[in-house]
């Protein structure tokens, strides 16, 4: 059984919600957040269907390339919620920023339980890009396009064209001001060797924003790693804790561990409720915003654990009745992406009769929990020690080969952005060690625009020309 979409869509090619599904959205819980304000459903609906298409409107915009639109499936109502978390994120932090909450730019490869428990709101890359790009609301689609390729183009100019584009457009918008950033505390040599050039080369520049860095021992070659990474996440919060004037407990960041913890289990459930459904239940952009809750991207914690709950009980509702997400083909070709903040667009890929079932970095995340019991630090240590995605590139294409079975993939698109050093060393050698031991047919890809509206032409070509042979 197949939903179809009711949203209704103008000659611009602008969607909005019908008043149809209101009824029903209203009776369905809303979200709390960490600051103990809680937004009912009719806001959430108010503002989805007011302020939002005013102030973003490139996000309604039915254009295919663009990766900001909202998911077409409009009776999943936990994907509108996410919407929601996705355009108020910029007003939440900046409403928290001045009741004294620190923002913290992290990497996206590692997990948030310290900066949370501290009382910080950790923001990645991709997120910290799209809220600079909102600094300037009404914007199109072509406009807001614009508007992020102009920063990214300003980080390249002040650094180099030879970096990956996604760090150097997120400490770009640090250094322009468009968001207020009180500390930039990534994990070093963590999956993007790019950073530490990258930040290396602002240091001038960024002299309002103090650095923090936790350096992450490749080579993991003892227990002395994980003593030494447990205290370098000690210095951390305490410095965020200093930053708030407040001392934070082991007892806060248990708390804090068993509420992600929680919400990744919860992730990981829905997941693999969706990879083992007779019909896909959900649209590839709401299968990535049930990832990427669960790596608690949003900037707050509280609110995405809320949404992964609603998500779970609607995918579980969803399989059991057989239903199929609004847009998805029948019998679609599964595709497993593999690389660093690497994609390539799902609507796109969905009207090409395929579906985007997964991403191994983001995924190595929830299926990554933190210990429970003894020591908060050391246990942070071990997971981040530990994760799937960071292992030696043939241990990582092992992990990716257990993928392709539980997500039941077709295929697998291994691929980089411009200029990332660390996945452009590895992809190739992955997708053929995945290929030969999985037996699944791989790609491997070069993207240059990172998600952007213009010159991807090449990559779908591509993308759709493996769809077909996948038939």
């Amino acid at each position: 059984m197949s939903v179809q979409a009711l949203n209704r869509n103008d000659a611009a090619g602008r969607f909005s919600y019908p008043e149809e599904i209101k009824e029903d959205f209203l009776k369905t819980p809303g979200l709390h957040f960490m600051d103990g304000s809680y937004v009912d459903s009719a806001a959430i609906w108010d503002f989805m269907t007011v302020e939002g298409p005013r102030r973003f409107p490139y996000a309604y915009n039915r254009e295919r390339n663009n990766q900001s639109r909202l998911s077409k499936d409009v009776h999943f109502f936990s994907g509108i919620k996410y919407g929601y978390l996705n355009l108020t994120m910029r007003d939440r932090l900046i409403k928290a920023h001045e009741k004294g909450v620190p923002i913290v730019h992290v990497e996206g490869g590692q997990t948030v339980d310290p900066y949370f428990a501290a009382g910080a709101i950790p923001i990645v890359p991709g997120p910290l890009r799209a809220m600079a790009r909102d600094a300037v609301e009404g914007l199109d689609v072509k406009d807001a396009n614009r508007r992020a390729m102009k920063i990214m183009e300003d980080g390249r100019q002040a650094i180099s064209i030879e970096c990956c584009n996604n760090p150097i457009g997120s400490i770009e918008a640090i250094h322009q001001s468009a968001l207020p950033v009180d500390m930039v505390a990534p994990y070093l040599c963590l999956r993007c060797t790019d950073y530490s050039y990258i930040l290396e080369a602002y240091r001038t520049k960024l002299k309002n924003t103090q650095l923090h860095f936790i350096d992450f021992p490749v080579t993991r070659d003892g227990a002395w790693t994980v003593d030494y990474v447990a205290q370098l996440i000690y210095d951390l919060v305490k410095k965020l804790g200093d930053l708030r004037g407040a001392v934070v407990t082991e007892e806060d960041l248990r708390k804090e561990i068993r509420r992600e913890n929680h919400g990744r289990r919860l992730a990981r459930e829905t997941m693999e409720a969706i990879w083992n459904a007779g019909e896909i239940p959900v649209t590839g952009a709401d299968i990535f915003s049930i990832i990427t809750s669960g790596r608690f991207d949003r900037g707050d914690s509280l609110a995405c654990f809320e949404f992964l709950q609603q998500a779970h009980a609607e995918v579980i509702r969803r399989a059991e009745n057989g239903v199929r997400a609004a847009g998805i083909p029948e019998k679609p070709v599964r595709l497993l992406t593999v690389g660093s903040c690497f994609g390539f667009g799902v609507n796109f890929a969905e009207e090409k009769g395929a579906v985007l079932v997964g991403t191994d970095d983001h995924l190595s995340k929830i299926y990554a929990d933190v210990g429970e019991q003894g020591n908060p630090y050391e246990e942070i240590a071990k997971t981040i020690l530990g994760y799937d995605y960071e292992l030696p590139t043939e241990q990582r294409a092992q992990y990716i080969v257990d993928l392709v079975k539980k997500t039941r993939a077709d295929g697998v698109i291994c691929g980089y952005n411009w200029g990332c050093n660390y996945q452009s060393a590895v992809s190739r050698m992955i997708a053929d060690i995945v290929k030969k031991q999985s037996g699944v047919p791989t790609i491997n890809l070069q993207v240059a625009e990172l998600g952007f509206l213009d010159g991807n032409e090449q990559t779908q070509n591509r993308v759709e020309a493996f769809i077909e042979m996948l038939s």
